[in-house]
């Protein structure tokens, strides 16, 4: 019998080695230890014994003194002497109830004795006594210095001990010191992990880079000022500031650069409030303030007033000198919410407000903040109900091959036509898609839609190389297997790679350097990659030359400054030689005028579309327009 109970290693359940030559004897021992989750093994004489303990290092050795061969006290002298088995506890198991017996079996090392016939609760109670401080040996912090030195005092004592009392009476002290020296140290231990454990909790409620109380903190605070506000009739406030340009610091300077100037941030903020007030940071380049025991609303905004200018003043880091600012939202206690979530939410709100009025100021949340969010929530909700409705529908602006005067490409535009009433702005609508993730199953809808419109075109007598533009966000972009998708709406539509020109921002370029490996998979697939809004971004010559880049479309805004504006028409001429010199086709939009399209040829501008050339129009009555230029018409280009 090899094995009375296996358990999974991962179960760590301590193990249990029976030496016995009568293992049938044992039957209701061993049942009794694997009931209480024991790994139970058993060898059946000393040599078989010795072998597995070497191999199962065993945590506790039960051992039967009258063996053949190999008797029980050899047997534990022999794992007392082998430096891989020493430290395992042997209890021994005998009918044997002389004294000097019991002493040989504690010469030999032995750490406790259970007497035969068997008491069961007695063998479960010592087995688990020294299970226990078997477990807790093995715990301790450097356990061989520790037992090492348990060694050491135990024989100390064992000499101390040898002429005053009697073998037995010194056994027993030995084995009694040593074990309130195990509890002691079971002891400290516990009392290192409750050290630890009360350091971990106030780890986990604050912020690890910058030291403040975290969400979970704040909200406890605030939760009590609120209480303590509307016993006495006062006012608490809640400030949300959020860094202006931080991505800019981390973009150019490094997360290290980023990470000394939220922790500069800190000690400002702190700075600029009472004790008594908490300053917590939400995340990323998010902190809230609340202020407790305010008198009048006042009050918050001259805390807002000194934090602005606390954050004008410049950051050092690594030798660099760094300016951001802030944008503050404001809530109130009671005016504008009275739980924690509300003012929160109103506090976001009014921080949003404040960044749509520019960088470095602040704004109290107000009813009309409220009323644009639930706006955004209900567009957010009509939305769905478009995608899942068919209210969508696309709208196509024609591009003009200046040379030529022939329309070469169109440009998808999403449109959204409410029942019973008109079409609702992109520019309302786009944003709400992204923030929400509508905006996938939409620029889906919007790429498969315009590749299908586009074969039907392409079947038009005289438009056989007509090519579709198509806008792609930047979270369209970054869903994994874009290209993937791409190309099965490609495959399905029938069309070549080449028809299909997809514009992305520069932005998306500039803080996305991992969108190499896209881009390269969609331009090795041919299809055209065109920037958006050129212009209006960073207009980096080094990213138009690591990225795959097909062209450039000049924004609307330095297209209509071309005889008005000196700097934009700089700026146009500017773009133009660049793609020329880097042989990027360039086309501008948002032309309106005949002396614009008269620059733009005349500086070399291959295309452009604007309402010179045509609005936006519905699928049949651009389909109009290339019938009309199969006829011969063309549009104007001179």
């Amino acid at each position: 019998m090899n094995a009375v109970v296996e358990r999974s290693a991962s179960d760590r359940a301590p193990t249990i080695l029976i030496i016995d030559d009568m293992p049938a004897n044992l039957g209701v021992v061993v049942e009794h230890l694997a009931g209480r989750g024991w790994r139970v093994l058993v060898a059946q004489e000393g040599e078989e014994g010795l072998t597995r303990a070497r191999l199962v290092l065993p945590d506790l050795i039960l051992l039967d003194v009258m063996m053949p061969g190999v008797g029980g006290f050899e047997t534990c002298y022999r794992l007392k002497s082998d430096e891989r088995t020493r430290d395992i506890p042997v209890i021994f198991m005998t009918a044997l109830a002389d004294v000097e017996d019991k002493l040989k079996g504690f010469a030999a090392g032995a750490v406790d004795y259970v007497a035969k016939p068997f008491h069961i609760d007695e063998v479960l109670a010592r087995v688990g006594t020294h299970l226990a401080l078997r477990a807790s040996q093995q715990q301790l912090a450097e356990q061989n210095a520790l037992l090492a030195e348990e060694i050491a005092v135990r024989r100390e004592a064992e000499a101390a001990l040898q002429a005053a009392r009697d073998q037995l009476e010194r056994r027993v002290a030995a084995r009694t010191d040593a074990l309130g020296r195990a509890n002691a140290k079971l002891e400290a231990e516990i009392a290192e992990r409750t050290a630890a454990q009360e350091a971990l909790y106030a780890m986990a409620c604050h912020d690890a880079l910058t030291g403040l109380p975290n969400r979970g903190v704040l909200e406890e605070r605030l939760a009590q000022a609120i209480a303590h506000a509307s016993r006495h009739e006062r006012t608490v406030a809640v400030l949300l500031i959020d860094l202006d340009g931080f991505k800019h610091i981390n973009d150019t300077l490094g997360h290290q650069a980023g990470d000394q100037v939220l922790r500069d941030t800190a000690l400002r903020l702190q700075r600029c409030v009472r004790a008594e007030d908490c300053v917590a940071r939400l995340g990323g380049d998010e902190f809230v303030i609340s202020l407790a025991e305010l008198a009048e609303r006042d009050d918050a905004a001259l805390v807002a007033r000194k934090i602005m200018s606390a954050l004008e003043q410049p950051f050092l880091s690594d030798q660099h000198e760094v300016h951001v600012s802030g944008s503050i939202g404001i809530s109130l206690f009671p005016a504008d919410g009275e739980t924690v979530d509300a003012l929160m939410r109103g506090a976001d709100m009014a921080m949003y407000a404040a960044k749509d009025e520019g960088s470095g100021n602040f704004q109290f949340f107000t009813a009309g903040l409220s009323e644009m969010a639930q706006r955004r929530r209900t567009i957010a909700e009509w939305l769905r109900h478009a995608l899942s409705h068919d209210e969508l529908e696309l709208h196509y602006q024609p591009q003009v091959d200046l040379a030529s005067g022939r329309i070469f490409a169109a440009e998808a535009l999403i449109r959204w036509r409410q029942p019973g009433g008109g079409l609702v702005a992109a520019g309302e609508f786009v944003p709400i898609a992204e923030e929400t993730g509508l905006i996938l199953p939409m620029g889906e809808w919007a790429l498969r839609c315009a590749c299908e419109q586009l074969h039907r075109w392409r079947e038009e007598p005289g438009v056989p190389d007509l090519s579709i533009a198509v806008n792609l966000s930047a979270r369209q972009f970054h869903q994994p297997g874009f290209q993937d998708l791409a190309a099965r709406i490609l495959f399905d539509t029938g069309l070549p790679a080449g028809a299909l020109d997809l514009e992305i921002t520069e932005s998306l370029l500039v803080h996305n350097p991992e969108s190499l490996r896209t881009l390269r998979q969609l331009s090795d697939m041919g299809v055209q990659l065109a920037v958006d809004d050129f212009g209006t971004g960073y207009s980096s010559l080094a990213y138009l030359q690591r990225f795959p880049i097909d062209e450039l479309k000049i924004d609307r805004s330095f297209v209509g400054g071309i005889g008005v504006n000196p700097h934009d028409t700089a700026i146009v001429t500017a773009i133009i030689a660049m793609a020329h010199s880097l042989q990027l086709k360039v086309i501008a939009e948002g032309v309106e005028t005949g002396d614009q399209l008269a620059f733009l040829a005349a500086q070399g501008c291959q295309a452009a579309q604007g309402f010179y050339f045509g609005r936006p129009v519905s699928a049949d009555a651009f389909t109009d327009l290339l019938r009309r230029q199969h006829e011969g018409h063309r549009l104007p280009c001179h």
